[in-house]
C-alpha cells in the first residue's frame, strides 16, 4: 500500500468517524460501501474488516460514556446476540456478494427510516423487564453483525428503553457496548476462515477517531434533528447505489 492509498484510507475513516459525530449514530453503516466502492476490497473481505472498524468505534464510544454503560445488562444482551452472531458469520461466507450487498441496501433504508421516523421517550416510567423481547432483538442484532458487518443500534437502543425502562443516556451507552460485544464475538467467528483487511481497518479507525472528535465539536451548534434526517437521505442514496449495483443496474463490479 503506497502513501496515497494511506492518506485516502485515512480520509474515508475520518468522513465515518465525522458522519458519526455529527449525528450521534450510525455513521459506521458507511463503512461497508466505502471498503467496497472506495476502497474496492471484495465484500466478503468488506465484511470483516467493517466488524473491526465497527468494533472500535462502540468502544471509543462506550468508554467515553462509561458511567452510563450498565454493563451487567449489556453484557447479557450481548452474550444473548451470539444466539445469532455465530450462524450469522458462518452464513455470510456461502452467500454471492452481490446478494449481500442487496441486503445490506435493504439494512441502509430500514436504519434510515428509523433515523428519520422513530422518536424515543427518554425514560419509560414503570417499564416491566421483558427479557424475551430483548433476548429475541440480541439474537436478531446478533446475527445481522455477523451476516452483514453492521451494528444495528437502532434496534438495540428502543429494546432496551421500552423492555427494561432504559433512560435514552443509558440505553445509548450501553448498545455501544452490547455492539462491541457482537464485533467480538463476530470476529471470533471469522477467525482463520475468512478475510479481513487489518491494516485498512486501523487506518479507518485512526481518521474516524479524529473525524468523530471534530464531528461531535460542530454537531454542539447545529440543529441535531436536521443533522439526522440529511444523514437518513444520505444513507437511502447510497444504499440506492448499493443495491442497484448489486442488480447489476448500475454497471460496476464488485468482488
Amino acid at each position: 500500500m503506497n502513501l496515497s492509498n494511506v492518506l485516502l484510507d485515512l480520509v474515508y475513516g475520518a468522513a465515518i468517524g465525522f458522519a458519526l459525530g455529527l449525528t450521534g449514530g450510525g455513521g459506521s453503516i458507511i463503512t461497508l460501501p466505502v471498503l467496497v466502492y472506495l476502497i474496492g476490497e471484495s465484500v466478503h473481505e468488506a465484511i470483516g474488516t467493517s466488524l473491526v472498524v465497527v468494533g472500535g468505534i462502540a468502544a471509543q464510544g462506550f468508554l467515553a460514556q462509561r458511567t452510563n454503560v450498565r454493563f451487567g445488562s449489556g453484557l447479557i444482551v450481548g452474550l444473548l446476540g451470539v444466539i445469532g452472531n455465530i450462524p450469522g458469520s458462518i452464513l455470510a461466507g456461502h452467500v454471492s456478494g452481490e446478494l449481500l450487498l442487496l441486503l445490506f441496501a435493504g439494512f441502509m433504508f430500514v436504519s434510515a427510516f428509523a433515523m428519520l421516523f422513530i422518536r424515543l421517550p427518554d425514560h419509560v416510567e414503570g417499564a416491566k423487564p421483558h427479557w424475551l423481547m430483548v433476548a429475541v432483538v440480541g439474537a436478531v442484532l446478533g446475527f445481522l453483525t455477523g451476516f452483514l458487518g453492521v451494528g444495528g443500534g437502532f434496534l438495540i437502543v428502543p429494546a432496551l428503553v421500552f423492555a427494561l425502562g432504559f433512560s435514552m443516556r443509558n440505553a445509548i451507552a450501553t448498545s455501544l457496548f452490547v455492539i462491541f460485544v457482537n464485533t467480538v464475538v463476530a470476529l471470533g467467528s471469522r477467525f482463520g476462515h475468512a478475510p479481513i483487511a487489518w491494516f485498512v481497518a486501523v487506518l479507518l479507525f485512526a481518521g474516524g477517531f479524529a473525524g468523530n472528535a471534530l464531528g461531535a465539536k460542530f454537531a454542539k451548534s447545529l440543529d441535531h434533528r436536521l443533522l439526522k434526517t440529511i444523514f437518513a437521505v444520505f444513507v437511502m442514496a447510497v444504499g440506492a447505489f448499493t443495491g442497484l449495483s448489486a442488480l447489476h443496474i448500475i454497471p460496476i463490479n464488485v468482488k
